[in-house]
């Protein structure tokens, strides 16, 4: 070997070495798998700034975000409407012993915004659907709930909701309440204002309009639906169908006089149906109930006339009524079983259709039944230059707010109050 060669090997070799003691320290070195990303507590609701939309709720980053978690007070409790012939269901009367059967209820909070908006994430366990808000029920002209009635019909239920209040400053509040009956069908919250004597909604149209034949809650409904399916398309949410039982979107004006319609219920159809509907009738106390909330509100007037008269399918085929006139009476009086809408449902516009909102919520039928529990996004721009809107500056970094849920219930409510929104950069 030549020199050359010789002083050139004498040159690699201790590089040689070093590599081969490098290639066995990798081959050694533990496999180290990064801990998988977990959502921690906090002590306030942390917005993060993020670059990918959150628009969902089954979005990744709902999936690891830090969470505030809110344990409910009683915030306001034993409230009645003194308003005759208005009665609330009172689902939160007693405050955290009534809400969700008295079960604990915690609420968790999760937040996050880009440039221009701001995402909120809200998750609350309510084992039960209350989807009717002040809808009409007809009891008849002795009014069992209340005496003084003429027309028979009263209105009654409440929903389910979640508001957030934050401080603008100078006593004025805004507020964002999500309601189940009034607000969630079109993908909204209900925007309202609060200067310190009550909220009232922001300036545009409202999401709802009361279904009210006069000017008391004794009148009665003015519309009723029109028989044809209620689909909309809403952003994010994409095409949703409406459960009539429930929601009043395609409507026509309500005909019929359930006085009458009730007083051949009473003739004909009690035996098998019972007194007040609950199917506990005399001939067979097992035959379908039919003041089912919503239930019936789902049958269309020729559904009934091509059912009721059929007796292979109907064992009172004989005792429905030939004329159109007590057919019609009689259709307006099953309808007041379930309890027609209390309002009818329309897109809000000017500042009222700033929050928009999507659920968890299958609304094309809902069966009472709610074994999920509620998750709902609320979605508004931080700055809507609007007066009667917070303008969020992330800069700023912190906003306090409050939370409240009611159960079946828009006059009692639990939550927490003097919470704090961060903005994080």
């Amino acid at each position: 070997m030549s020199p050359v060669n010789q002083k050139l090997i004498n040159r690699l070799l201790p590089l040689g070495f070093v590599f081969l003691i490098g290639c066995t320290y990798f081959e050694n070195e533990p496999i180290r798998i990064p801990a998988p990303e977990v959502p921690n507590p906090t002590t306030t609701l942390e917005a993060n700034l993020v670059s990918v939309i959150p628009n969902k709720l089954n979005a990744n980053y709902w999936k690891t975000a830090d969470y505030l978690e809110v344990s409910s007070q009683n915030l306001i409790t034993s409230q009645v409407p003194t308003e005759d012939g208005l009665f609330n269901v009172s689902g939160t009367f007693n405050g955290k012993a009534d809400f969700n059967k008295g079960k604990n209820p915690t609420i968790q909070l999760r937040a996050a915004y880009t440039s221009d908006s701001l995402y909120i994430h809200i998750s609350w366990k309510d084992t039960t659907f209350s989807v009717s808000n002040s809808n009409w029920l007809f009891n008849g002209p002795t009014d069992p709930k209340k005496s003084g009635s003429t027309t028979g019909w009263t209105s009654q239920r409440s929903d389910d909701l979640v508001a957030l209040s934050f401080n603008m400053g100078g006593g004025k509040r805004d507020v964002w309440n999500w309601s189940l009956a009034l607000s969630e069908p079109l993908g909204f919250a209900i925007d309202m204002v609060d200067n310190g004597s009550g909220p009232v909604a922001d300036t545009g149209n409202k999401t709802y309009v009361r279904n009210i034949a006069g000017t008391d809650n004794r009148s009665g409904p003015k519309y009723d639906w029109d028989g044809v399916q209620q689909e909309l398309t809403r952003k994010p949410a994409g095409f949703t169908i409406l459960d009539p039982g429930y929601y009043l979107l395609n409507k026509k004006l309500f005909t019929g006089d359930p006085i009458n319609g009730d007083a051949i219920y009473q003739a004909e159809c009690i035996a098998c149906h019972g007194v007040t509907g609950d199917g506990n009738g005399t001939i067979n106390p097992s035959f379908v109930a039919l003041n089912v909330p919503g239930q019936f509100n789902r049958l269309t007037r020729q559904a009934l006339d091509a059912f009721a008269p059929n007796g292979g399918q109907h064992e009172g085929s004989t005792h429905y009524p030939t004329s159109e006139t007590d057919r019609q009476d009689l259709f307006a009086r099953l309808r007041g079983f379930s309890g027609i809408p209390g309002y009818y449902l329309e897109n809000p516009s000017g500042s009222s259709s700033d929050v928009r909102a999507v659920s968890n919520v299958q609304l094309a039928k809902i069966d009472g039944f709610n074994s999920k529990g509620y998750s709902v996004l609320l979605v508004r721009a931080l700055n809507t230059s609007n007066a009667d809107d917070i303008a969020f500056d992330p800069a700023k970094m912190i906003y306090e707010f409050h939370i409240y849920l009611g159960d079946n219930d828009h006059l009692n409510r639990i939550g927490l109050l003097n919470q704090q929104l961060t903005f994080k950069p």
